[in-house]
């Protein structure tokens, strides 16, 4: 009998000891980093230094400069996500909104005010814009968040949706921001420091830009200095692959946080059935307002005061560039 129970209990410590233990993933909103950070210090002193927090750029980490995201009013709209996804509704063929063919009047407005008739067109465009303006983080105390994390082991990613046309004015606009701490130098170079690193080069960048069939890949990628981008592929299959590409052995946990809803289902999605990480993706809503002024219904005219204004903006630009520049990139 005593030793029938001794077999008993092996097989059920056995049976403890090999049953996979399946992690966690979680889909939570946002309205700012401190949340965030909450998040990431509540998994446990000891599971810090085994977390990846993985943040967009636009509009999450960065943003078009806006002295008050509450006062539309005062803010640049274009060359930012909100304005690109407007314009993107605007490049043919078009749909309105009840997913139907567009009538005359809806086809004339698009036409007046759409910046580009391709989206490889408003992507060059978007590049253009993009590498002339400066752009200011979302929060002032994001810095000091991210310093206070990654002194106590967090390792960092920026996960952004840029293609590799805009590697440099990213790496700019990165270099120009408040480090973490500050004593470490700009953004950019806190951010290649508690990167992950590639197994290949053994510094937080990889030779490229590749298209990797293993990734899921159909545009180019690159990494580089701690920011992957991934032209806007999806962010699930990306992070995964970045993942078996870096030594992140030690990694268990990732915190993921990025403004666009369909990024974080992404990677929540992608991530649901892990047995390897507990996995948190935030959907980041500090902008969600500020972005909905550009891009919601006027209620008199099909084209609201926001986005008149970038659009005017655009006309300004482009005519001083035609004006002044033998062979403008306006398109």
């Amino acid at each position: 009998m005593k030793k029938m129970c001794l077999v008993s209990g092996l097989c059920v410590m056995l049976c403890v000891w090999t049953t996979p233990v399946w992690s966690k993933a979680e889909l939570l909103p946002v309205d700012t980093f401190d949340e965030m950070k909450k998040i990431v210090e509540d998994l446990g002193e000891d599971s810090i230094k085994h977390t990846l927090i993985v943040m967009d750029d636009d509009d999450t980490l960065t943003m078009m400069k806006c002295h008050d995201p509450k006062s539309p009013e005062h803010c640049q709209y274009l060359g930012g996500p909100a304005w690109y996804a407007w314009q993107s509704s605007l490049v043919p063929p078009l749909m309105n909104k009840n997913g139907l063919a567009p009538s005359k009047a809806e086809k004339k407005i698009a036409k007046q005010y759409r910046v580009a008739d391709t989206q490889e067109k408003l992507l060059n465009i978007s590049t253009l814009l993009l590498a002339m303006n400066d752009m200011p983080l979302t929060e002032k105390a994001i810095p000091d968040i991210l310093g206070g994390l990654t002194k106590k082991g967090a390792k960092v990613l920026v996960l952004t949706a840029r293609g590799v046309s805009n590697v440099s004015a990213t790496e700019r606009q990165f270099s120009l921001l408040r480090s973490f701490p500050a004593e470490e130098g700009s953004f950019l170079s806190s951010i290649e420091r508690h990167a992950l690193v590639d197994k290949k080069s053994g510094i937080a960048s990889m030779a490229g830009p590749i298209i990797p069939s293993s990734c899921q890949a159909s545009r180019s990628i690159a990494y580089q200095q701690g920011v992957m981008y991934v032209s806007g592929q999806n962010k699930g299959h990306m992070l995964k692959c970045f993942l078996e590409r870096t030594n992140s052995r030690h990694i268990k946990n990732i915190v993921f946080i990025d403004d666009t809803l369909a990024n974080a289902e992404d990677v929540f999605n992608s991530f649901e059935q892990s047995k390897t990480y507990n996995v948190k993706s935030l959907h980041y809503t500090l902008l969600f307002e500020h972005k909905l002024a550009l891009t919601k219904e006027s209620k008199n005219q099909s084209v609201n005061k926001y986005q008149k204004k970038a659009h005017k903006r655009w006309t300004t630009i482009k005519k001083v560039l035609v004006n002044q520049q033998i062979l403008p990139a306006t398109e």
